[in-house]
């Protein structure tokens, strides 16, 4: 297959704009000096040493103009190299729908928005990109909020009318090794795979971590309850289901209402890190630590939610305090 070549974009008018803009500013700087120079008094020619300061000044302008398209150069050069390393591979993806897709990329581009992979004909953001070739992206992303869930208030997330969910009959128990799958996807497998990708899309909130959380407070267990009486696979205590309308026993609304608690506590810390803590110990007590609580629990809680989901903490992740 042949890959296209690596391009780098920028709208022509900006461009454009910028060097004409550069090569204005040098030209009058220039013209202002000559024009001086001719038309100064015979009797009181300018000053030697100010005229040498001026003449430093434009080639001091002239320099930093050169830095500066070195500076971009090099910037750029840098995430071609890094996009151009994937080009030719296979890569899973999110659409702009929230589908989990697979697709060659043929081609990217940096643009002023960031770099552009074009998988199947399609441009994809890299932020939107899960893996490539069997090679997991770094997943420490927090997706945006989407946009029906955009105008609502924390206390609305919380406390939303759910829809009203089907029954569940089917297993209440089940044995899973792992949430995600060598490339960086959801094991095919996972005991309802599509609830927690539909209430993540829905929700803006990575499936994976949902999941994680799943198997980390009961090993996808319907019917378990805590010696504090927190019940389901989610663990909600009765109390908090009953303020946030979830019944812990059906999967559908439990993996709903996790996402919802979540979403709400990453509007508030912008964290995923205290948002999976804020789940354990309670959004006060993050709030309280300005960061990971240290408790024991809610420190292993963390660490285990974010390994299972493949979640690369970035330096901006709150640390354990």
């Amino acid at each position: 297959m042949e890959v296209s070549s690596i391009e780098t974009m920028s709208p022509s008018t900006s461009t454009t704009a910028s060097s004409a803009s550069d090569a204005l500013g040098q030209d009058t700087f220039l013209q202002l000096l000559v024009t001086q120079l001719k038309y100064q008094d015979p009797l009181n020619p300018m000053d030697s040493a100010q005229s040498l300061l001026q003449t430093a000044q434009f080639t001091m302008v002239d320099k930093l103009n050169v830095i500066a398209d070195a500076v971009t150069g090099q910037q750029q050069f840098g995430q071609l190299s890094a996009v151009g390393s994937i080009v030719g591979k296979e890569a899973v993806y999110v659409d702009a729908l929230g589908n989990q897709m697979t697709g060659m990329i043929s081609s990217a581009k940096i643009t002023e928005g960031g770099a552009l992979l074009v998988i199947d004909g399609a441009e994809v953001s890299i932020d939107r990109v899960i893996s490539y070739s069997g090679e997991k992206v770094a997943t420490n992303k927090i997706p945006d909020v989407p946009a029906d869930v955009a105008g609502m208030s924390r206390s609305e997330m919380l406390t939303g009318t759910d829809p009203v969910y089907v029954p569940y009959d089917g297993p209440r128990d089940f044995t899973v090794r792992n949430v995600l799958s060598d490339s960086g996807e959801l094991v095919s497998d996972l005991p309802f795979r599509d609830l927690f990708v539909a209430a993540g899309n829905r929700w803006g909130v990575p499936p994976q971590i949902l999941a994680s959380m799943a198997k980390v407070e009961s090993e996808f267990n319907l019917d378990a309850v805590s010696p504090d009486n927190a019940q389901g696979m989610l663990q909600f205590l009765p109390t908090t289901a009953n303020w946030m309308g979830v019944d812990p026993s059906n999967p559908a609304s439990a993996i709903d209402g996790a996402a919802r608690y979540i979403r709400a506590e990453l509007e508030k810390f912008d964290d995923m890190a205290m948002a999976v803590a804020a789940y354990n110990a309670g959004s006060g007590a993050v709030s309280r630590y300005e960061g990971i609580p240290p408790y024991a629990e809610t420190e292993a809680y963390v660490e285990k939610v974010l390994g299972y989901a493949g979640w690369e903490e970035s330096a901006s992740e709150s640390e354990i305090v």
